[in-house]
């Protein structure tokens, strides 16, 4: 089974993936330490454009790519996805 057909499965797209991505480097933003310097180091270097620019589709087909290889398992994947539909259930709720 690939992760485009289990996304089907758990009723994801794309735009469920990137919510949740954000979520998670909103965070990693916001517990950088209090010297701001390491947090402009990262804006300011291009690691955050980077880690922004095509997210979901570099996530998802990393996602693939582990699974093809066999450095990851189907279980694994489900329990990402099962992250990312709880984060597109509160999402739904709050608009």
């Amino acid at each position: 089974m690939t992760v485009k057909e289990l996304m089907k499965e758990y009723n994801l797209e794309i735009d469920d993936i990137r919510w949740f991505l954000s979520n998670r480097e909103a965070e990693r933003l916001l517990s950088f330490p209090q010297d701001r310097k390491e947090l402009i180091r990262y804006i300011w270097s291009g690691e955050l454009e980077n880690n922004l620019y095509n997210m979901e589709e570099k996530y998802i087909e990393n996602l693939q790519e582990q699974m093809d290889r066999n450095i990851t398992d189907e279980s694994d994947v489900r329990d990402f996805l099962k992250e990312a539909e709880l984060a597109a259930h509160k999402r739904k709720q709050q608009k």
